[in-house]
C-alpha cells in the first residue's frame, strides 16, 4: 500500500512530504563539526538498497530510517521529502519532529515498483543541524515486470485506390525484464475495409508468452471500397502491470481511380451456323467414331449457351449434306443429334476424291447452301459462320488456305463473322500416326480459331471447346476496362439485379446463370469503379 507522507510536526515546523522545496547546502549525514550547545543529526541507515520486486504481482518492501541526535541541543526536523515525488518510493510519517539530545525519531520508506526499471532517488531531511541542514539517504531499487511496446502506435495508410489493399505490420515487443503474456486482442472499427490478422498460423494460438527483448508481428489490412475515411482501434491485453491494455490506432482514406459504365444490347438470338468437313478415309475410322460418340457434349454446350445454331457435317464431293435432316438445331435431343450427325458422316458409302481436302468440301457445301442448292436453308445471312476441318492428314485442297479464307469471308458482310477450327495432327510434327494438319492450322491462326489434337483420348473436351468457340455466347458480356469487382452494379433495362450473375475475372466479363440470361432486346448496363495502379 502506498502512503503519502503526513508528518506529525511540532508548532512552527513544516509538514513532511512537500514536493516543492529549495535545495539547501548539504553535508553528509552524521558529519560532526561541533556539538557544543547545538543539535547533531545522525541517520541510520545512510543508504538503502531494496530487493528486486515483481511489479506484476504488486509487491512492495519497506525499510525504516532512524534519525538520532548526538548533540547537546534539541534537533528540530522541518521536512522529510523525496527528490522525486513521482517515483516508486513513498514515505511514512515521522514519529516526532522534535528529537532531544540522545533521542531518536523514525519514518518508513516503501519501494513499490509499477514497471520494470532500476530506480534511484534520495530521501532529504531538513533540520536545524548547523553542520548538515539537509541530510541525504540514497535509495536504490529494481522492479521486475514485462513492458509492452507496439510499433507503430498509430499508422496512417494515407489515401489508397478503391480495390487496392495494403497490409501494415505491427510489432509487439517486450522491452521489460520478465515474460510478457499477451492473452487477447480487441479490434474495433466501423468499417469493413479495415481488418486485423493475429497471424496465429505463424504465432500460434493465444495466449502468447514473449520473453524479454523478443517480439511477435501481427497485421492490420486496409482494402477501401468507398471514399469515406476509415479508422480502427486495436487494444492488446497483456500482463504489463503499468499498461495492461495497450491501444494503437490505424486510419486510411479510399480514393476512386475512376468510374466506367458499359452498355450491351442483348441480341434477339445468337445465330451461328457450324459446318464440319470430315475426312472419311480408312485411317480416320477411330476418330470418326469419337466424333459421333461424343457429339452430345457439343450440342449440350450449345444449348446451355442459349444459342440459335445450325450444325451439319459434309463429306461428299458434291457438297450435299447426307440424310433427311439438313442440320441439327436446338430442337434436337442429344440422342437425336448423335443419330443425325452419324448419318451425315457415314451415309454415301466410299469416300470421294476430296475427302482429305476439307477446304474444297466446305467450299462445295457452302455453294450448295446458296440459292436453290441442295443445302438451301442451312446458311443464314444474320448468323456467324464456324467451319471445322477434321483429318489425320495435311490439308490437300488445290489452293492456298488464304484463298479459301477470303472466299468464305466473302459470304459475310463482316469478315470477323467467319472463324475456322481444326482437329488434326499436332503442328508442326504430328502425333501418333497422324501427320501435322498443315494448311488448316494456318487458317485457324488467321481467323482466331481453335486447333485441337486429333490424338487426344478425350474428345468430349474437344467438342465442348469447339461449341464454346463457335457461337455467340448470350450469357457473357466482356467489360471494356478492369473493374473493382466489389463495386460492380448490373442493371437490366435500368432495374438493378443482384442475383443470377457473377464477375468472371479470367475473361473480365459478367456471366449470367442459364436461368437468368437477359432476353433478346434487353439492355444490360454495368457500372463499376476502375481498378487503379496499386503500386503508386
Amino acid at each position: 500500500m502506498r502512503i503519502t507522507p503526513n508528518l506529525a510536526i511540532a508548532i512552527g515546523f513544516l509538514s513532511v512530504g512537500c514536493n516543492e522545496y529549495e535545495i539547501k547546502p548539504t553535508n553528509p549525514a552524521n558529519a560532526d563539526l561541533s556539538t557544543d550547545g547545538v543539535p547533531d543529526i545522525t541517520v541510520d541507515p545512510t543508504s538503502i538498497a531494496f530487493p528486486e520486486l515483481n511489479a506484476a504481482d504488486g509487491l512492495e518492501h519497506t525499510e525504516v530510517v532512524v534519525i538520532g541526535n548526538q548533540g547537546d541541543a534539541d534537533l528540530h526536523i522541518s521536512d522529510v521529502y523525496l527528490d522525486d515525488a513521482n517515483g516508486p518510493y513513498t514515505l511514512g510519517a515521522i514519529s516526532s519532529a522534535l528529537v532531544p539530545p540522545g533521542s531518536q525519531a523514525q519514518f518508513a520508506v516503501t519501494f513499490a515498483p509499477i514497471t520494470a526499471e532500476v530506480s534511484t532517488g534520495l530521501v532529504l531531511i531538513d533540520s536545524d543541524d548547523p553542520d548538515t541542514p539537509t541530510a541525504e539517504v540514497p535509495l536504490d531499487g529494481t522492479g521486475i515486470a514485462p513492458i509492452i511496446q507496439v510499433n507503430p502506435e498509430s499508422y496512417d495508410f494515407d489515401s489508397l485506390y478503391i480495390g487496392c489493399d495494403s497490409g501494415q505490420p505491427l510489432t509487439i515487443r517486450n522491452i521489460g525484464n520478465a515474460p510478457l503474456i499477451v492473452d487477447r486482442f480487441d479490434f474495433q472499427t466501423a468499417s469493413p475495409d479495415l481488418s486485423f490478422d493475429a497471424q496465429e498460423a505463424i504465432n500460434n494460438p493465444l495466449p502468447w508468452t514473449i520473453p524479454p527483448q523478443q517480439n511477435k508481428i501481427v497485421f492490420v489490412d486496409y482494402a477501401p471500397m468507398d471514399e469515406a475515411p476509415d479508422a480502427a482501434y486495436l487494444t492488446v491485453f497483456s500482463n504489463d502491470p503499468y499498461n495492461p491494455e495497450k491501444l494503437v490506432t490505424q486510419e486510411g482514406l479510399g480514393e476512386r481511380y475512376g468510374e466506367n459504365m458499359d452498355e450491351f444490347v442483348q441480341p434477339e438470338e445468337g445465330a451461328t451456323d457450324i459446318l464440319f468437313a470430315v475426312d472419311r478415309s480408312c485411317s480416320m475410322n477411330d476418330e470418326i467414331t469419337s466424333v459421333q460418340n461424343n457429339f452430345a457434349f457439343f450440342v449440350t454446350t450449345l444449348s446451355s449457351m442459349n444459342a440459335d445454331y445450325h450444325v451439319a457435317a459434309t463429306v461428299e464431293d458434291s457438297g450435299c449434306i447426307n440424310g433427311s435432316d439438313l442440320y441439327i438445331d436446338s430442337s434436337f435431343s442429344a440422342s437425336d443429334a448423335i443419330s443425325t450427325i452419324t448419318t451425315m458422316i457415314n451415309l454415301g458409302g466410299n469416300y470421294g476424291a476430296n475427302t482429305e481436302r476439307a477446304f474444297m468440301l466446305l467450299e462445295s457445301a457452302l455453294a450448295q447452301s446458296l440459292g436453290s442448292g441442295c443445302n438451301s436453308g442451312f446458311l443464314r445471312d444474320e448468323a456467324t459462320l464456324a467451319l471445322v476441318g477434321v483429318s489425320d492428314e495435311p490439308e490437300q485442297s488445290v489452293n492456298n488456305y488464304s484463298y479459301y479464307i477470303s472466299s468464305f469471308q466473302g459470304l459475310k458482310d463482316n469478315p470477323d463473322d467467319v472463324i475456322m477450327h481444326a482437329i488434326g495432327g499436332d503442328y508442326p510434327s504430328g502425333c501418333g500416326s497422324a501427320d501435322p494438319y498443315n494448311g488448316f492450322y494456318e487458317a485457324t491462326v488467321a481467323t482466331g480459331g481453335l486447333f485441337l489434337s486429333i490424338c487426344s483420348s478425350d474428345w468430349s473436351n474437344h467438342l465442348t471447346a469447339l461449341a464454346e468457340g463457335s457461337t455467340t455466347d448470350l450469357s457473357s458480356f466482356e467489360l471494356t476496362q478492369w473493374p473493382v469487382p466489389e463495386t460492380i452494379i448490373v442493371r437490366i433495362d435500368s432495374i438493378q439485379t443482384t442475383v443470377g450473375w457473377e464477375y468472371n475475372p479470367t475473361d473480365n466479363a459478367i456471366d449470367f446463370d442459364p436461368d437468368h440470361v437477359p432476353d433478346g432486346g434487353e439492355v444490360i448496363t454495368v457500372e463499376y469503379t476502375l481498378f487503379g495502379d496499386c503500386e503508386q
